[in-house]
């Protein structure tokens, strides 16, 4: 039986699958100074992926703001998804 993911082990899942780590090691203070190869291709990768798995759009102040999983969390939840 398959165990439904919630919306922070996707978020963590999509940003490790992005940047081929480990998903334990990701964690809301993830970022380009911490995660190997956040670099900004890989950020074009992690904005079609995340925009995919939760049905968003982002524009381009939200990507600039993109400094850490936290920030990234926050502005998804702004859009509507739940992180209850």
């Amino acid at each position: 039986m398959k165990v439904k993911m919630d919306n922070r082990e996707k978020l963590f899942t999509a940003v490790a699958g992005i940047f081929n780590v480990d998903p334990a090691s990701i964690s809301e203070k993830s970022s380009p100074d911490t995660v190997p190869g956040w670099d900004s291709l890989a950020m074009v990768n992690l904005v079609a992926e995340l925009e995919q798995v939760f049905d968003v759009q982002f524009d381009i102040l939200e990507i600039a703001d993109f400094h850490n999983v936290e920030i990234i969390r926050t502005i998804l939840a702004d859009k509507g998804v739940s992180f209850e």
